[in-house]
């Protein structure tokens, strides 16, 4: 030790000297080494060296404490533990988005919308083409070219998918590259702990060893999320995802092994642990592989399965240009190619629901007493003239402040009626006011010449266009004139005592085929019969003589009752309301008031992932929504005389059965085997299910029916109309 001699004096400079000398070597280090990869700036960590306590002269009982000069304790790195673990968490959602970022930026490149190389761009073209074909259902190019642009359609859709699937793949060799990349970096690691342990034991600060392993754990944290924790002697031990790979020097390597299921994806596993990524580039590989991409084309699956599935149900009831159904789909089939390996994805009725006799008709509904109805007055004068469509013509009139049991009586009165006004309970127990008739009230025509009586009923009511001649325009002078409807030619002969009556019946004997003339309040009203609809466009009017000049014919509107309105009543015959259950969602249908069109929106409105539709001839269809799968997964049940109605199903041949809402119609706890065969009657589509973490791969069966690719005047131009369907089916 030194003491206050002039050798321990030149000693204390000499410690100084060396200290100094010691820190330029360091300073030196660190700017060798600025631009070295991971280097952290160090520090020499001077202490003084111990004090001598000497005794004075004037104080010999307290000894001074003289200093002996500095030396170099030890070498630390400047560097800051905190600062690395936000820069790695932080690193770690860089890493994530910007890879993310990145391929989503090439997805949208080879989407291409919008421009002219897109999926908008060629599915307008596709409807162009259609439009072409409806507008000259003869011309064979336009068919061809139809054809040919849904070929093209299918082609870019496929083209984009097979894109995205070869995309999959490359981030899949990633995945394993960046595996193998680790599992280097984690070897080194070990390397560097056993090394660090070896320096610890000998108490020296490899400083240099913890850059390198600061450095790695960086470059480890771009690709996953990282956990380690240090022990006295300087090991670490470190965690990937939710698996531990490093313990010392101990390692366990990552492997990637293809998962046994899709088209052999890799997984990563640590021993036979499977290794969740959190965080990171290898998160984003893992999350773009196999939800991401998927996504986008399950999107693709969606839009080809949903416009394959409803262009076909709609083409094959078409008609193709020599006036024939063609039972043709304009796409290929994608059902499933087994049905063990299928699951339901839609039925559509076999019944068209359309055009059906209407024989009940609701005006107004939900009185709590009935006589809340009867009592109802009109305010004006009115009277409404009743047509069977053919013949039988009369007129039922009310006075002002009648009330509508006092019209109900005047109409009971009328024994040549063919159908009665009635008040009866309907729903859940209220009371309504209705039309009933053992006919179809659809080729009947009632004018309201108040132009408010049905209103002040409740009915709805549409507009009819009427000839009419007013007996004081009827000043025609006699003579017989030559007068023609709808190609047939008839003399008319008008003398000076000929009145509108007169009239009516000579109109009446040679054109009863088409029109119906008949005389209320001074006017002659000429009315197209049920063979022309009703309608006044479908009446070709010949007045070469000019006596219908003469007589000022007009045409006038006046309002009529709708009968057009399709509700459930007409088709299964009961006006108790009625629910059916979709999973846990009841929905409460009034037939009396329902359509099959209301019963659809009805159910789509509930969202319960079930799709309904009506097709353009009345097929009632149920489909599973992308929320499902793509599968009718959801227990369906409501009353079997419904679901017979409506042709999905046959009647069991027990009409105790019919109403009861517990029947089961969907079990999607049933074998695909025996679901084919609850639903034989039905149009079944059964889809392949999907193979987890990949797409639905309806885009690889993409592709127009052969028949029509090599034959285009088989193409549907016209979806037809249903003239009458006397049993809704």
């Amino acid at each position: 030790m030194p003491d206050i001699s002039l050798f321990g004096t030149l000693n204390t400079g000499l410690l100084g000297i060396y200290a100094s000398k010691l820190a330029m070597n360091v300073v030196a280090h660190n700017i060798a080494n600025a631009n070295t990869p991971g280097f952290s700036r160090q520090r020499p960590e001077l202490l003084t060296m111990p004090p001598i306590p000497i005794s004075s002269l004037t104080q010999p009982s307290i000894p001074l404490q003289i200093g002996t000069g500095v030396y170099v304790r030890d070498i630390k790195r400047v560097r800051d533990a905190f600062l690395d673990i936000q820069f790695r968490q932080t690193n770690n959602k860089y890493n994530y988005w910007d890879t993310i970022t990145a391929n989503l930026h090439f997805v949208e490149q080879l989407v291409a919308e919008p421009s002219e190389a897109g999926i908008r761009y060629l599915f307008d073209s596709l409807w162009s083409g259609i439009e072409e074909v409806i507008t000259d259902p003869t011309n064979t190019a336009a068919k061809r070219g139809l054809v040919s642009r849904a070929e093209e359609l299918v082609q870019h859709v496929q083209d984009l998918y097979m894109r995205l699937e070869q995309l999959r793949v490359d981030l899949d060799n990633e995945i394993a590259q960046r595996t193998q990349q680790i599992n280097a970096m984690v070897e080194r690691l070990a390397d560097i702990n056993a090394k660090v342990r070896t320096a610890v034991s000998l108490r020296y600060t490899p400083n240099d060893l913890l850059d390198e392993r600061d450095r790695i754990l960086d470059e480890l944290s771009n690709l996953t999320d990282i956990y380690y924790y240090e022990d006295n002697a300087g090991q670490i031990t470190l965690r990937i995802g939710n698996q531990i790979v490093l313990t010392g020097q101990d390692v366990v390597e990552l492997r990637a092994l293809e998962r046994p299921f899709g088209k052999g994806f890799k997984e990563i596993f640590a021993g036979n642990s499977k290794v969740v990524f959190n965080d990171g580039k290898l998160k984003s590989l893992f999350d773009l592989r196999d939800e991401i991409l998927v996504k986008y084309m399950n999107r693709l699956d969606e839009f080809v399965l949903s416009l394959t599935d409803e262009f076909n149900l709609i083409h094959q009831d078409g008609f193709n240009g020599d006036g024939s159904v063609t039972g043709l789909k304009f796409f290929k089939d994608i059902s499933a190619e087994r049905i063990e390996d299928s699951k339901l994805y839609r039925l559509a009725g076999a019944k068209r629901v359309e055009n059906g006799p209407i024989k009940f008709i609701s005006g107004m509904s939900d009185r709590k007493d009935f006589s809340d109805i009867l009592t109802k007055p009109f305010i004006e004068k009115g009277a409404i003239v009743f047509f069977d469509g053919t013949e039988k013509i009369f007129a039922a009139r009310v006075n002002p402040y009648d009330k509508v049991e006092d019209f109900q009586n005047t109409l009971s009165s009328i024994s040549d009626r063919w159908f009665d006004l009635k008040v009866g309970a309907h729903g859940d127990g209220g009371y309504r006011l209705y039309f009933e008739s053992n006919q179809n009230l659809r080729n009947t025509l009632a004018l309201d010449f108040n132009g408010n009586m049905f209103n002040t009923m409740g009915f709805a009511t549409k507009n009819v266009d009427v000839f009419v001649v007013d007996r004081k325009d009827f000043k025609v002078s006699s003579g017989s004139y030559k007068i023609a409807i709808n190609g047939k030619e008839e003399i008319l002969n008008i003398t000076a005592s000929t009145t509108l009556e007169d009239l009516a019946n000579q109109l009446n004997t040679h054109f009863g085929s088409d029109i119906k003339a008949f005389v209320h309040d001074d006017k002659l009203l000429i009315i197209p019969t049920k063979a022309n609809e009703f309608n006044l466009k479908n009446i070709k009017l010949s007045d070469s003589g000019g006596l219908f000049t003469q007589a000022n014919i007009h045409i006038e509107t006046y309002r009529a009752l709708d009968t057009s309105r399709e509700t459930l009543e007409n088709i299964v015959g009961r006006s108790q309301a009625f629910s059916i259950r979709i999973g846990a969602t009841e929905i409460r249908i009034d037939p009396t008031k329902t359509t099959l069109r209301d019963l659809a929106k009805m159910i789509n409105d509930a969202n319960t992932g079930v799709i309904a539709d009506v097709t353009p001839h009345g097929k009632f269809v149920l489909r599973g929504s992308r929320s499902l799968d793509f599968e009718l997964k959801k227990v369906i049940q409501g009353p079997e005389a419904l679901w017979t109605a409506l042709g999905f199903i046959d009647p069991d041949g027990n009409p105790l059965n019919d109403w009861d809402e517990g029947f089961v119609f969907v079990n999607p706890f049933e074998p695909p085997k025996d679901q084919r065969m609850r639903y034989i009657k039905a149009d079944a589509l059964f889809i392949d299910k999907q193979v987890p973490k990949d797409p639905y791969r309806f885009v690889e069966k993409f592709a127009v029916n052969s028949t029509i690719k090599s034959n285009p005047e088989t193409l549907a131009v016209d979806i037809g109309y249903t003239e009458e369907n006397p049993n809704w089916d």
